[in-house]
This record gives C-alpha cells, sequence and structure tokens, in this order.
C-alpha cells in the first residue's frame, strides 16, 4: 500500500490509524450532539427527545465499534458500517429537530466524505443514496408546501453537491497516486545515480581527471589553465566538431529561456572580470533531445598581495534535476486545471439553486437553504481562487506567464485599487492615504499589475491593527530608466529580517499569520514578485518587528515598451 492509501486508511478506521479514527469519530460525535441537544432543551416544541435519543444512540453505538474494534482495524468488508451509521443517524437528528435542525443535514457530508475517499466510486454511491434516503426523502415527505421545481431543487442540492465532490475528490485522489508512483520511480532513479556518482567521488577523490564535474581553472589573463575530463565533454556539445566557429564567441550557450546568451555574460567571461557567482544555468548544444541543463559556479583564487591569481568553474550537469522540476510543476498545474470544471459546476448549481430559493416566499427553512448554500459557494470561490493562483503560479515558474501590455495610468489604477478597500480599511478602523507625487504611464498589463496592487494593500490592511495606517506612495523613479515606481507601507507589527527574506517564497506565510486566524496560502506576494519580474521590473521588502512593513515595485516607463520578456 502507498503511503497515499495507508493515510486514507488513517481516516477511515484502519489499523494504522486507529488514534486518529477515534479522535476523528468523537469530534463528529461532539460537533453533532451539541447543536441537537441544545435544540431539544431549548426548541423542546419542535423538537423529538425520543427521536433525538435513538439518533444520537446510534452514533454512540458506531463510535464504540470505532474504539472497541481490534487493533488491526474493522475487516474491509465492515468499514462501511461506521460511516453509514453516522449519516443514518444524522439524518434522524435532523428528522428531530425539524425544522429548525434543518442545517444539521451539512455534517452529513463528513461521513460521506468519508465513504468517498475510503471506497472511491462505491463509497460515492453509497454516500449519495444514504443522503438521499437520510435527508432528501424525509424533507419532501415533511414538506408543507405544494411540491414543485423550486422546493425539489432546494431539497436535492445536498446529494447533488456531494456527488460532485466525490467526483473532484476521487480525481485528486487518482491523479495524486499517479503523480506519486512517477515521482517514486524518477526518484528511485536519480538516487542511483546519485549513489553511483557517490561511489565515484569516493574511489576517484584525488584524481581531478575523472571527477564527474567539470573543471576549468584559468589564469588572471583567461588563458586555460586546466580542464579535466567531464569539462572537456560539456565543451564537446557547446562546440561540436562540426561547429563553423570554435571561438568562445561561437559556443552553443543559451538561457534557459532558449535566448542565446551573448559573448560578455558567459560564465567564463564573467569569471575572467573577476566575478563570483553560484549555480547559473544554461543550456549547453544545439536545440533538441541532446541539449544538456549545465549548472555553473566561480570562485577566484588570490595571490598573496590579494591581487587575483586565477579563477576556476566547476559545470555540473543538471539535466535530470531540471526535467523533474518541470515535471513536479505541471503536474501541480494539471490537477489544479482538472479541478476547475467540478468547481464551477458546484457554483453554478448553488446559483441555481439559491435563484429558485429566492422566488419562493419567505421562511425559516428558505433562509436555513440559502445559508447553506452560502457556505457551499463560498468554500467553492475560495478553492477556486487557490486553483487560479497555483496555476498562474507554475505559470511563471515554467516561463509561460504572458502579458498583455497597454499603456497603464498608475493614478487611476491606484484610485481604482483604494476605491475597492475602502470599505474594509473603514470597517476596520484603518486609514488608507495617498500620496501620488507624479501622474505617470508605464507600458503594463493592467490587470497583472491591479493583482499585485490588491495584494499588497489587501496583506498591509490584513496584518494592520485597528487605528493604523497605511499609505500608498507613488512616483517617478528617478535613476531607474525613466520608470515609476509605488510602494505600500503600514504601521502594523512588522516582521523579523529573517522572515522578511523569505516573504516572496511561494506557500511561505510568517509564523505570526500561521498562528492568527488570518487566511491565506502563501501564493500572493510570491505572484506579485513573478508578475513584476515578468515586466522587467523589481519588487523589494523592508520591515522591521514594531515598525511596520513596506513593499515598493518599480516598473520602466511607457518608452521602454522593447524591454519587457512577454511569456516564452
Amino acid at each position: 500500500m502507498t503511503r497515499i492509501g495507508t493515510f486514507v486508511g488513517a481516516l477511515l478506521y484502519h489499523s494504522s490509524g486507529k488514534s486518529f479514527a477515534i479522535v476523528q469519530q468523537l469530534t463528529f460525535l461532539a460537533v453533532l450532539a451539541v447543536p441537537v441537544l441544545a435544540l431539544a432543551i431549548y426548541e423542546p416544541e419542535t423538537s423529538s427527545w425520543p427521536g433525538v435519543a435513538l439518533g444520537l444512540g446510534l452514533l454512540l453505538v458506531a463510535t464504540a465499534v470505532v474504539v472497541f474494534a481490534p487493533r488491526q482495524g474493522l475487516p474491509r468488508s465492515l468499514e462501511w458500517v461506521v460511516p453509514v451509521t453516522s449519516i443514518l443517524a444524522c439524518g434522524i437528528c435532523r428528522i428531530a429537530t425539524y425544522p429548525d435542525g434543518a442545517v444539521i443535514s451539512t455534517l452529513s457530508l463528513v461521513p460521506a466524505l468519508w465513504l468517498v475517499v475510503r471506497f472511491r466510486n462505491s463509497g460515492a454511491a453509497i454516500a449519495v443514496l444514504m443522503v438521499i434516503l437520510t435527508i432528501t426523502f424525509p424533507s419532501l415527505i415533511m414538506l408543507q408546501e405544494p411540491l414543485n421545481m423550486a422546493s425539489f431543487s432546494r431539497y436535492t442540492v445536498l446529494p447533488v453537491a456531494l456527488a460532485l465532490m466525490s467526483i473532484a475528490v476521487i480525481g485528486i485522489l487518482q491523479r495524486m497516486e499517479a503523480s506519486r508512483s512517477e515521482m517514486e520511480r524518477a526518484l528511485a532513479g536519480e538516487l542511483k545515480m546519485k549513489n553511483q556518482r557517490e561511489r565515484t567521488d569516493r574511489l576517484l577523490r584525488e584524481v581531478g581527471e575523472n571527477l564527474n564535474v567539470g573543471v576549468l581553472v584559468m589564469d588572471a589573463q583567461g588563458n586555460d589553465l586546466m580542464t579535466n575530463r567531464a569539462q572537456r565533454e560539456i565543451h564537446a556539445v557547446v562546440s561540436p566538431e562540426a561547429n563553423p566557429d570554435p571561438t568562445e564567441a561561437g559556443h552553443l550557450l543559451f538561457h534557459t529561456d532558449g535566448t542565446p546568451i551573448p559573448a560578455v555574460s558567459r560564465p567564463a567571461a564573467r569569471a575572467n572580470n573577476g566575478e563570483e557567482f553560484d549555480n547559473f544555468e544554461f543550456l549547453a548544444g544545439d536545440p533538441g533531445p541532446e541539449q544538456r541543463v549545465v549548472s555553473v559556479s566561480a570562485r577566484s583564487v588570490r595571490a598573496e598581495d590579494g591581487a587575483r591569481d586565477a579563477s576556476f568553474l566547476i559545470f555540473r550537469d543538471v539535466t535530470e534535476e531540471h526535467h523533474l522540476l518541470r515535471a513536479q510543476q505541471e503536474i501541480i498545474a494539471t490537477v489544479s486545471h482538472e479541478m476547475r470544471t467540478p468547481l464551477t459546476s458546484i457554483v453554478g448549481f448553488a446559483d441555481f439553486t439559491e435563484d429558485s430559493l429566492l422566488e419562493l416566499p419567505e421562511s425559516p427553512a428558505r433562509e436555513d437553504s440559502l445559508e447553506q448554500l452560502t457556505v457551499i459557494r463560498r468554500n467553492a470561490e475560495k478553492l477556486s481562487k487557490l486553483v487560479e493562483d497555483l496555476l498562474l503560479e507554475q505559470q511563471a515558474v515554467v516561463g509561460r506567464l504572458t502579458l498583455d501590455l497597454d499603456e497603464v495610468n498608475m493614478a487611476v489604477l491606484i484610485a481604482d485599487c483604494v476605491k475597492a478597500f475602502q470599505p474594509l480599511a473603514a470597517q476596520r478602523g484603518i486609514s488608507l492615504e495617498v500620496d501620488l507625487e507624479s501622474d505617470g504611464e508605464i507600458f503594463a498589463d493592467r490587470l497583472r499589475i491591479s493583482q499585485v496592487m490588491d495584494n499588497l494593500v489587501g496583506n498591509a490592511l490584513k496584518y494592520t491593527q485597528p487605528g493604523g495606517h497605511v499609505t500608498i506612495t507613488a512616483g517617478a523613479a528617478w535613476g531607474e530608466a525613466g520608470g515609476t515606481f509605488v510602494q505600500v507601507a503600514d504601521d502594523g507589527p512588522g516582521m523579523t529580517q529573517s522572515e522578511a527574506s523569505q516573504v516572496f517564497t511561494p506557500f511561505y506565510r510568517a509564523p505570526a499569520a500561521r498562528q492568527s486566524a488570518t487566511a491565506g496560502a502563501g501564493l500572493g506576494l510570491s505572484l506579485s514578485q513573478s508578475i513584476i519580474e515578468a515586466h522587467g521590473g523589481t519588487i523589494t521588502v523592508k520591515s522591521a518587528l514594531g515598525e511596520g512593513t513596506r513593499f515598493r515595485f518599480t516598473l520602466g516607463s511607457s518608452s521602454a515598451r522593447g524591454m519587457y520578456t512577454v511569456g516564452n
């Protein structure tokens, strides 16, 4: 069984996760029992104690089965009993407290999804059937108004939503397992290669000629002093025998986006100028299956008087690692893309049902149903936003982020952003101010720059305490090709230097943010950096604990139309 299978077993009363299953079942018991008992006590005229006792009694029995199950867990043929009993208990408790307890029906999604995760298609079928039998049919039977399409839709949205969620969950699990298997095979191959390299290094450490990395040593004038076998092999790729120009200028070296590297920017030329760098990656050789990805680092050797005496470069073929990383990124992008359709369906069905409900007379049942639909739509929209951010992040990582460039007036763009966030600032008692030093235009993608502004201003408002200040400053970036700068500053709690250095890392959230109730996936600032860099600009952060945070990005002016690389 794969690790994913083991985790799934832990969720569904498997022997490897009995302790977790007990905690899970007890939690579900508490979550269901508290509102049911509260309704029975405080709303006795609309509650049935015998029904409450029967529903909670069934749930107690299911919980006892989990608690007293053998150490090795329940037999697979009986694992479905506990979640099915939990759905049945949820339905009985709902009927016993109806109509005040109508919202209890949403809790049936928890054991229903347990069935889906454990038994996939058959579990989904059982879960949908149980929800229909315990929630939908009783609701239609107890309906106190004529049955019509609107009322029918109101009580069938839950099984429909469960079916759509089941399809999404099953698809995600299948793709995760397939992706993991592929990654394990790739990592196994990489591990084998790594072990072979380590064995070679141990045996031939003292023999530089047989090192599995290329070594190039040059004197202070740029003349080659020493190369090893690996370096000669790389040289044969960048300058094959058929190459008409065997000089440095004729070597086949390209940036990772496929554009040629100018002679003055190539590793050997940079090292000969005294530059030191790490892990500069380039493509070696003609484009095609034989082209390699090479990582090079350079260091200078100093004489006793401090003058540069020599330079050496270490070349490493990272083709496999590069392709593996790209494969992982493609997997994330594919899974995110596949989630779009079921999420769109969920939101669409929720909107359709809400429109139907709004046509009905006001009633407690209608309001309860509208609240349930609001929860479904809100969470589906949150997941859709995360999916879109994941896709955009992967596009940026693999160099496929495209920009729709046009003239953009930064004053208008900032005004629109402030107008959108002003209600939130007022609600939180935060002063949102603008200091526009000049009214300039830039050549940029308006939608993407607006997204950057929304991320920066939204974060500032999110982490600033009531009574604080958020200031947006914009003006000409003198000395920066006549460009424009935008700065968003707040007087919030700030960050440590270590935290500030990681804020542009995908999925990173500072410890204070993780411990607070502030929601977020840690993608906004990473996306903002990718967008600004795709425009040829830069973005920086300056922060200190107790002194607030300042984000600043710069972009070129409208005259710099040819400066930007738009996609790859």
